[in-house]
């Protein structure tokens, strides 16, 4: 079963829990702004305020108005709102916090509360029942919703009667299991508190069957070849260094210990080439002076710049460093495929993106329609309506009413964009709220919820921000999003975009899905599009996980290379060519330079062998001039 699959479950999941949370949070904060935008106190009856309820809201299944004092009710709308619960302590002010409850019929309703103020001094309260808002799933997907216990108190889908389904999604630690010939792939997530509701522990399932197969496998070869490569080179690499760099210098170190000690008979082995070879070379004419063999009539050649024990130490790096590059090359030669079910889930939050949108847009015409309500019935106090309103609703940048004629004449917010308002009102249908756009060119798309008030001469419109998408756009790991318009062009996104631009295109290794913002009237003129891309890199399938496996892999080896070699250079190779020059110049007769060990290793012990041999020298030499004729005598210089 391919990682991609089961992590798009869970990104699904966590959708819905995300939308599920907005609409509850959404739902008790519409019922305390709208009571108390529209129930104008002591002066509307309880059936009067709930007519104007359901006139402008249709998301509440039942609304009821309670006294607080007796607990009566008052006026009912709907469905019967469950207040079975509601005690005396309930309706009190620490009893408002939204709850869930079991509706008659068994299933969970929400219910939300805001205090009205009735005649009297008479307190009243306004109870509304919200049912869970879960996606309509197609094919074989199911949605479940869970309490804080693990069980189930809402689902929506065709299997959501079975019983091994039910099971597992209960069974909180379970998120693959067999069913038959596939599997069933779980996808689970918390549904977030919001300022209101809070404290209700509910999760997020949602399940989808799988067939076998479906996971899109990498090269399996590929670890086992690259491994055996890696030893092989391993192998070759301590081979070089063990022949070229560690024998020679433990034959130096033997060699220069026997002469400092003071055997000189035997000559010096020289190793091979490099520095230990000139090195070698050096320590047998000092063993042939030291011997008298040789007189150092004549100055030793100086040593050779050639590169030496160097390039061993750069063929090693070298084959380090093309195993470290071919691997990540060698490892994804074709790209993969994504599994079916892949498509399908980027499809299916395509969609769940359109249907926020959606959502967005018709809470924005909602909102708007209460306050169209306000502004109709005020009498001379418009714009202070307008500007208290547009105070409770960040989403808008401006809020205006515009005459038959397209004039404003009452403004809130920033100043409208230069727009023909003219023709945008003229486009609204008699008596319909609509969403439109403003605009088709410039620097910044607008868009507008226009709501007619009055005898629909007049229109409220309600400028929406620039970024008012971005968090509906924007959920982990569906990619790039952008909401473009009927044209075409982008006029949202969940990252940065350019206003009325074209999406890129998508090639064969990016998930694409696209969905229509539909489903109400207010949004039907619009033929808006949700476009979604994800490249295939950012999934889990097999063949992208071994890549960057293969990746991390050569980039380790690269840098331990990195590492030795840094190593190697300070710690052997620039000691033993200062050690080289010392050596070379000592043999070729300079007695006043002392060598000084760098390290107390092979390359040190040579250096202090040498400085023995040196001292040595020196004494013999103070010896032959004491025995020398005066007439022979020159002064010599000074030796430490």
């Amino acid at each position: 079963m391919s990682r991609a699959v089961s992590e798009s479950q869970r990104d699904i999941a966590t959708d819905s829990a995300l939308s599920l949370g907005a609409s509850l949070e959404q739902s008790a904060q519409d019922l305390h702004d709208a009571v108390g935008l529209l129930g104008g106190g002591s002066r509307k009856s309880p059936d009067a305020i709930l007519t104007s309820l359901t006139n402008v809201y249709s998301k509440w299944r039942g609304l009821a108005v309670v006294d607080t004092g007796s607990g009566r009710l008052l006026a009912a709308r709907g469905e019967a709102v469950p207040l079975d619960g509601l005690t005396a302590a309930g309706r009190g002010s620490g009893g408002l916090r939204p709850r869930l409850v079991a509706g008659r019929s068994g299933a969970p309703r929400l219910l939300s509360f805001a205090s009205l103020d009735g005649a009297a001094g008479r307190s009243r309260l306004v109870v509304s029942s919200a049912t869970l808002r879960l996606p309509s799933e197609q094919d074989a997907r199911s949605t479940f919703v869970t309490d804080s216990g693990g069980h189930i108190i809402a689902a929506v889908g065709k299997n959501v009667t079975h019983a091994a389904l039910r099971t597992a999604v209960e069974d909180g630690k379970v998120d693959l299991r067999r069913a038959g010939r596939g599997y069933l792939v779980i996808g689970r997530a918390a549904v977030p508190d919001g300022d209101r509701v809070h404290g209700l522990g509910l999760s997020v399932a949602t399940a989808v069957p799988v067939p076998a197969g479906t996971a899109a496998h990498g090269n399996s070869l590929i670890g086992p070849v690259a491994a055996g490569v890696l030893l092989a080179t391993g192998l070759l690499v301590t081979w070089l260094l063990v022949r070229h760099v560690q024998r020679p210098l433990l034959r130096l170190h033997q060699e220069a210990r026997r002469l400092a000690g003071g055997d000189i008979k035997r000559p010096v082995s020289v190793p091979g080439w490099g520095e230990a070879a000139r090195i070698g070379r050096s320590l047998e004419s000092l063993r042939r002076q030291l011997s008298g063999e040789s007189d150092a009539s004549g100055p030793a050649p100086a040593p050779s710049r050639r590169a030496g024990l160097r390039i061993v130490v750069l063929c090693c790096g070298a084959l380090v460093t093309a195993w470290a590059v071919a691997l990540p090359l060698l490892s994804l030669a074709d790209g993969p495929q994504a599994p079916a079910q892949a498509a399908q889930d980027q499809r299916h939050r395509a969609q769940a993106a359109a249907d926020r949108v959606r959502r967005t847009l018709d809470e924005n015409v909602a909102d708007l329609s209460a306050i169209a309500q306000l502004a109709d019935d005020s009498r001379g106090g418009v714009s202070a309506v307008l500007h208290e309103q547009l105070l409770r609703h960040g989403a808008w940048r401006s809020l205006y009413l515009v005459d038959a004629g397209g004039h404003v004449v009452a403004r809130s917010g920033e100043a409208p964009y230069g727009i023909d308002r003219a023709a945008a009102a003229r486009s609204v249908k008699p008596g319909a709220p609509a969403v439109l756009q403003l605009n088709a060119s410039g620097t910044t798309p607008v868009s507008a919820a226009v709501v007619p008030v009055g005898d629909g001469r007049r229109k409220l419109f309600a400028e929406l921000r620039p970024d008012t998408f971005n968090g509906v756009l924007n959920r982990p790991g569906l990619g790039r999003s952008w909401l473009v318009d009927a044209r075409g062009r982008i006029i949202a996104a969940n990252g940065g975009f350019i206003a009325f631009s074209t999406p890129p295109g998508h090639g064969r290794t990016t998930l694409a899905a696209d969905a229509d913002v539909s489903g109400t009237p207010a949004v039907a003129g619009l033929h808006w599009r949700i476009v979604t891309h994800k490249p295939l890199s950012w999934t889990r399938l097999a063949a992208y996980e071994t890549e960057r496996h293969a990746e991390l892999a050569g980039l380790l080896a690269f840098t331990a290379m990195l590492l030795c070699l840094g190593w190697l250079e300070l710690a052997v190779l620039r000691p033993l060519r200062a050690l080289d020059r010392s050596a070379a110049a000592l043999a070729s007769g300079d007695r006043t330079s002392v060598i000084y060990p760098v390290h107390h290793d092979e390359v040190g012990s040579v250096a202090r062998s040498l400085e023995l041999v040196r001292q040595r020298l020196v004494a013999a030499g103070r010896r032959r001039r004491d025995h020398a004729p005066a007439s022979e005598r020159r002064p010599q210089p000074q030796s430490t």
